[in-house]
């Protein structure tokens, strides 16, 4: 659904339909308080004009990685926003329409806020806003691109959302780019927020995207849109720089294939290769020994391309066949085509672009080159057809996008695709190849990639192409991924963000104060890796960053053995407890610090594949750090070190030591179990027990539970409320358990029952349970 209209414009209806809908809708909608307090708009334009952040109530400005700005309970009515979710979720979204009265009164509302926003940067917006209504579902995702269309100069997104956690997917995720204006990595992600607006500037670095949404449950529906102006000047971007199946070789069989292709200009060739040649290259593609690199920008394309000098000798003797004069041959044979001097003349001699993806790419040009005079036909002469090729890897998150300079750069070309994907590659995983007619929505063609099939297309001037992103489901099939053995070098890199959810206690505040407390945090975190990853052997920190509002500590894996370690005392929770107690010691606490972790490589978020420790280190290892060790790392190790040289008070250490407590059991009135993943038993129990106190348990349980925090809990109470008590705190825990994953451990629950001193129902619970 989308709307373009004048703010000022008189809404033309019949006086009937006028009434009706003014005794429909007495609700009416306003903005928000902040945006009409003079004062508060004179500190944001100072702020915008300084790139500096500041926040006021409701408010809050961010300039990084670009400038944009958050306003919570944007809309002044909780009812007329309840009301308009409603009538949106009603919509055909195939249909374009703004025949909803509630929708023309927020596209009048903007109409109104257009008037501070001009304000607030400095400009005169024009009086059209552009407003349309989107809903994401499961697997749905908007790839990275940065808004540019000439006279787009504010960009805005109004969240319509149920309850959403980071685990539903969704976010927006914004980049950070490089000298050329290209996107690099994602920095921060916004996840929605009922009734929140976020806006940002239209430029040459403001490159976001919409992650994959990752629920079934729900739905991500926003109003977004543009406000139009004088557009920000744009810097000047650099430009991107016998193995056949012998039927194949049969001439009856090649004019048969020429036949069909001329009637459709595409085919697929399947068993093109011998099964043995075949077999032989697939899997030496799974060798560590290819290096491989990943390919941008993100508003381009994001996929590996392999190391040509590091393939091993059959993977580079089949692409020394495909680079030969005899396959151009054979391809003219198969289209018709004139790729070679020896193939038929043709009165259309064009130069022919052969470009083979998925695999194998490569691009050939050229088969007769034509210089005629002005009054004599100089004959042809056959030139040497040139060939470059690329090896590419596809995996979760990979894929190719449209581009403006490529609908300029289009030409006649032959496209080939040779897969070599595995046998259970389903096509609802994405990575096929699509095509479509330039300035056009409708797709043309789609090829999907299948064992050994070898798919040519022609494509005109006019048809464009993309390979479809690869969503999550492809985690759990077989793909080319590698398969990494301990064969050689290993190195990773990872990005822990962390969180203290205690009050009074800012672990991102701490770290900025440079006197001390910058020193205590790098030395808790220095502590924390150590124990998690065996050893100070297997890892380096690289950076520790502001993420408001975690702390983004960014960490370079140099062996295997390491990173798997600490992966899996990361999905224990053994991290989170290793960090809270060196908290509490160096920071002088007075009670356990809880900590909100979340762990990436990459665009990828580790926690959601805790369960598969493979897939985790193939993206640890796929994402090689781009940076050297930070300077103010350099001067916290030396530091470190220093302290470490002098002597300690022994002491003080004899009489405070207690007997360390293994990292996967916890203490309860001084004895020691064993730290578990909550069981069916522990939630009966839990459920039987706890009475009308379920609430302050799920209150508890959500300082360091993500599913659990704003809403949650007074929502299970409401959707629960006939089935009882039992039935609510029952669906708690299943929820928290659905959340948190292998990290719903046996202490986290005893721990809020502690706090909430329900401490004869942890017993109970404890006893159910053989005691160490």
């Amino acid at each position: 659904m989308a709307s373009k209209r004048q703010p000022d414009e008189s809404v033309k209806t019949d006086k009937k339909k006028k009434k009706k809908k003014k005794a429909t809708c007495e609700e009416t909608a306003e903005l928000c308080s902040v945006v009409e307090d003079e004062l508060v708009t004179n500190i944001v334009k100072e702020a915008w004009s300084q790139r500096s952040s500041c926040r006021q109530g409701d408010l809050e400005l961010d300039c990084h990685p670009f400038p944009h700005c958050i306003i919570k309970n944007f809309l002044g009515s909780e009812t007329f926003v309840e009301n308009l979710q409603r009538e949106l979720l009603e919509l055909n979204f195939h249909e374009k329409s703004n025949d909803l009265y509630k929708f023309k009164q927020v596209a009048a509302l903007f109409g109104r806020f257009r008037s501070w926003l001009g304000e607030v940067l400095g400009v005169e917006l024009e009086p059209t806003v552009d407003i349309s209504c989107a809903k994401y579902e499961y697997t749905d995702v908007l790839l990275c691109h940065d808004d540019e269309l000439e006279g787009r100069r504010v960009a805005f997104i109004l969240y319509l959302v149920p309850p959403w956690q980071i685990s539903d997917g969704g976010t927006l995720d914004l980049y950070t780019t490089d000298s050329h204006f290209h996107p690099q990595s994602i920095v921060k992600s916004l996840i929605p927020s009922l009734n929140t607006l976020v806006l940002f500037e239209v430029s040459s670095v403001s490159f976001h995207q919409v992650s994959e949404v990752l629920t079934r449950d729900k739905c991500r529906l926003s109003l977004s849109g543009w406000f139009h102006g004088p557009s920000l000047e744009r810097p000047p971007r650099p430009i991107e720089p016998p193995w056949v199946n012998p039927v194949y070789l049969d001439i009856s069989y090649q004019e048969q294939i020429q036949e069909e292709f001329e009637d459709s200009s595409e085919i697929q060739l399947k068993d093109f290769l011998k099964e043995e040649k075949f077999r032989e290259v697939r899997e030496a593609l799974q060798l560590t020994q290819i290096q491989w690199t990943r390919r941008g920008p993100p508003n381009k394309r994001c996929y590996e391309a392999a190391s040509l000098d590091t393939l091993p000798q059959c993977v580079s003797a089949c692409l020394e066949l495909l680079r030969s004069e005899a396959f151009f041959l054979l391809l003219s044979n198969f289209t018709g085509l004139r790729l070679h001097y020896l193939c038929p003349a043709d009165d259309d001699d064009v130069n022919k672009d052969e470009e083979k993806e998925d695999v194998l790419d490569r691009k050939a040009t050229g088969s007769l080159t034509e210089s005629p005079s002005a009054n004599t036909s100089r004959e042809k002469e056959p030139s040497t057809p040139v060939c470059c090729g690329e090896l590419r890897r596809w995996s979760h998150g990979s894929y190719t996008l449209l581009h403006d300079t490529e609908a300029a750069r289009a030409e006649y070309a032959l496209d080939l695709v040779l897969p070599f994907c595995g046998v259970d590659w389903q096509s609802e995983f994405g990575g096929f190849t699509c095509y479509v007619a330039n300035e056009e929505d409708e797709e043309l063609l789609t090829v999907y990639p299948e064992d050994n099939s070898l798919a040519l297309v022609y494509r005109d001037k006019e048809t464009l192409k993309f390979v479809k992103h690869v969503n999550h489901k492809s985690s759990s099939g077989s793909t080319m991924a590698d398969k990494t053995v301990d064969c050689g070098p290993w190195t990773g890199c990872a990005v822990m963000f962390l969180q203290s959810l205690c009050p009074g206690v800012n672990l991102l505040s701490l770290y900025k104060d440079r006197e001390q407390g910058k020193f205590i945090v790098f030395k808790v975190i220095k502590l924390t890796l150590t124990d998690s990853a065996g050893g100070l052997g297997g890892y380096e920190i690289l950076k520790v960053h502001d993420a408001d509002p975690f702390l983004g500590v960014e960490v370079k894996f140099e062996d295997v053995a390491a990173c798997q370690q600490f992966l899996e005392s990361y999905s224990s929770g053994a991290v989170r407890q290793s960090l809270s107690q060196h908290a509490c010691r160096l920071l002088a606490l007075p009670q356990e610090l809880t900590v909100e972790t979340q762990l990436k490589a990459s665009t990828h978020i580790l926690d959601l594949y805790l369960d598969k420790l493979e897939l985790c280190l193939q993206h640890i290892h796929l994402s090689q750090p781009e940076r050297l060790r930070d300077e103010e790392i350099d001067h916290l190790e030396q530091q470190l070190q220093t302290q470490a040289l002098r002597p300690a008070p022994q002491s003080t250490l004899v009489t405070q030591e207690e007997s360390p407590v293994p990292s996967n059991c916890f203490k309860f009135q001084n004895k020691v179990f064993e730290d578990r993943m909550l069981t069916a038993t522990d939630v009966q129990s839990f459920s039987n027990g706890v009475g009308r106190q379920w609430k302050h348990v799920g209150r508890a349980l959500g300082k360091s539970c993500r599913a659990l925090k704003g809403p949650a809990i007074d929502n299970l109470a409401y959707e629960y409320e006939r089935e009882g008590l039992y039935e609510q705190a029952y669906q708690l825990l299943s929820r928290f358990i659905q959340a948190e994953g292998r990290a719903a451990k046996l202490s986290r629950l005893v721990k809020a029952l502690e706090d909430c001193k329900l401490t004869s129902l942890a017993e109970n619970i404890l006893d159910v349970q053989p005691r160490e």
